[in-house]
Formats: C-alpha cells, structure tokens, sequence
C-alpha cells in the first residue's frame, strides 16, 4: 500500500492525482525519477461527474447486473465496492486490495501500476473499475480488447462520493451508495462541529515517507490536506503547489509543527533516527501520532475513520495543553 501511494503521489497528480493507491517498488526509484519534481496543481475540483469517468470518456450505465462481474484495478475502489455490496461479483482485484479480508481470496491481477492485461482480459469481466491516468497504458489496452472500463479512483476528497455514486449507478446499487454516502457525510459532519469548537487549532504536518524515499508529504489540494483540515488540523504544508511532495527538511524544522501524523508504515525508531525529526518540538514533546496508512492513504468509504482518528490526535493535543 505504501509502495502503491508514492506512484501515485508522484506521477497520478500530473494528471490529475491519491488517491489514493498505486504501486511500483519505492526502492526502485531515484532521486531523479521523482524526487523534487513539483507537480502543479489541478484547476478542477472534481474529476468525476454524473456522465463522464476520470478520464472524461462517457458512462454506459445500461447493464444486465443480474451477470455482473467486476475486476477492480484499484484497492480504494475494492473497499468501495465491498462497501456497496458487490463483493461476491468481483473476480479479479490488485494485490493491494487487502481489505475487507475477503479480498484475499479473490483472483489477483497484478499492481496497481503494472496491471496483468492479459490476466484480466481471461476473465472477462463485465465491466473494470479502473484507477485513473496513471493506468492509462492498460486501460487502453483492455478498451482495445473490447473491455468496458470505467476510470473511478477518487483524486480529490469530493470525488469520493461521487465515486461511490457512479460505482452504485453502474451495479445497481444506487441506494446503497446514496445511503452510504449519507453516512460519511453524517460522520463528517459530527467531525466538522467538533472541530469547529477547537479555539487554537495546532499545525500539522503527515510523514509520509522518509529516508531513502525522500521526506514525502501531502500538500495542498489533496485529500489528506482536506481531512486534517475537516479534523480541526493546520496543514503545514497548506499553500504548496503540488498536492503530494517531497518537503525540504529546512523548511519542516522552520514551519516546527504542533503535531507530526505519521503514517504506521514509517517505524518509530527510523522516525526518531532520522535526520532533522528529533529537533522537531513535536518529536521532543512526544506530540507524534501513528495512523494506519490504509484508512488515511485510499480515497475510499474509511476515510471517515481518517477523520475521527485525526481529530481525536488533536484533541488529545490540545487538551494536554
């Protein structure tokens, strides 16, 4: 999951974003493949509508759901459409599609950045909700053998439920992806007058990544900036122009946030170790928390619990104050 992100982190916002989830080994990039390239921001806000996929082609929504079969290219999209119900038609997910556990035992189609064409191509699905641009080489490969793919991977955090809609109207799920919807949005909502009673609101910063990675962080624009901001959180890296970043440790040590959150696939130890961490106050106060990186990283259904886990950091900041 780790791996899947930092693709898409790099390469998925020079489209357009994420997301959520992509994947491809982060060891075996350099510092030259993806390090310190500014990604500039999207104008759109939504890359997603009642009539057009990620990648702006048109939906056919005209399906005999009583055959449904689904390949899901994606493990953002895989929650989606366990969430809706759907999880006895799907036949083929990425590796990463790890949760809810039943997607173990479900056929494997390769990464999210390198999926098997010709696996999915044998299955024959009734239709593949597929990732975004940064999938764009295989998803015209599986258009050009006659596949009915549809772009769906969230980039944005409104895109979420109108990911969940789009899903919900193309399986004949609508009501349930409308009550679905309705339920994040309670929670969201609970999250947001909570936060809204918060007086000082601390800065907060997400460790993404270090080492030999690089420093990565979300920016500006994207869904993680949005759900910190939801919980009551500053993002220290509001105002940047990429949505997914590679920040300067000089500037981290400058800005001084309140409160690091860290992703769980970061060890605390390698955190501790690692140059320039130790002189945060944050590190120094203890004001460092662990979240697992599933729920906060894939633009899907348990993004609400990224919100409730995030505000409940900063109330135990800002009450130990």
């Amino acid at each position: 999951m780790k791996k899947a992100l930092f693709i898409v982190l790099a390469v998925v916002l020079a489209m357009g974003l994420l997301i959520g989830c992509a994947s491809q080994d982060i060891a075996g990039q350099t510092a030259g493949d993806t390090a310190g390239q500014a990604t500039p921001a999207p104008t759109a806000k939504n890359l997603l509508d009642d009539d057009t996929d990620a990648l702006g082609n048109e939906i056919d929504t005209d399906m005999t759901t009583d055959e449904l079969t689904i390949v899901s290219t994606a493990a953002s999209i895989t929650e989606i459409l366990f969430a809706l119900g759907c999880g006895d038609s799907i036949i083929g997910v990425d590796i990463y599609s790890t949760y809810p556990e039943e997607a173990a035992d479900i056929e494997k189609i390769g990464d999210f950045n390198g999926f098997d064409t010709e696996k999915i191509i044998s299955l024959n699905p009734a239709v593949v909700f597929a990732g975004n641009t940064l999938q764009m080489q295989g998803i015209e490969a599986l258009e050009d053998a006659g596949l009915n793919v549809v772009a769906v991977e969230p980039t944005y955090y409104e895109d979420i439920a109108q990911s969940i809609t789009l899903i919900g109207s193309i399986v004949g799920k609508e009501e349930e992806a409308a009550a679905l919807n309705q339920d994040m949005a309670d929670a969201a909502a609970a999250v947001e007058k909570t936060a809204a009673e918060i007086g000082e609101k601390p800065t907060v910063y997400y460790v993404m990544f270090i080492g030999e990675s690089g420093n990565w962080t979300s920016g500006q624009g994207s869904f993680i900036n949005t759900v910190i901001e939801m919980a009551g959180g500053v993002c220290t890296t509001a105002g940047t122009q990429s949505e997914w970043l590679e920040y300067p440790m000089e500037d981290l040590i400058v800005d001084d946030p309140d409160i690091l959150l860290v992703s769980d696939l970061v060890a605390e130890e390698d955190l501790l170790a690692e140059t320039g961490y130790a002189d945060l106050t944050a590190v120094q106060n203890g004001s460092y928390y662990f979240i697992d990186a599933d729920i906060i990283e894939r633009p899907g259904p348990r993004i609400t619990e990224a919100l409730e886990t995030i505000q409940g950091t900063i109330l135990d900041y800002t009450h130990g104050e």
